[in-house]
């Protein structure tokens, strides 16, 4: 199990203090658990965003084509 915590006002000096003992934590061998991550980290590129809009135009010109979930979940369950 695995959990996220997000800082949303990263310009306030508690935010900047809390961020910076965390970084610091993440970089021990006992907090070998902790990972922190910028949001920027996580974000799509241009060619990603691209790849899924073209993906999405695709899936909506022939939905017909493809199963839904349950259908799926169903054959693989049996």
């Amino acid at each position: 199990m695995g959990y996220s915590i997000q800082i949303k006002d990263t310009e306030s000096e508690l935010a900047k203090k809390l961020l910076d003992y965390l970084r610091s934590l993440a970089k021990t061998k006992e907090y070998d658990f902790l990972k922190i991550t910028d949001e920027d980290e996580l974000a799509l590129s241009e060619e990603q965003k691209d790849e899924l809009d073209q993906r999405y135009e695709h899936f909506l010109k022939h939905h017909e084509k493809y199963s839904d979930w349950d259908e799926v979940k169903h054959k693989y369950l049996k």
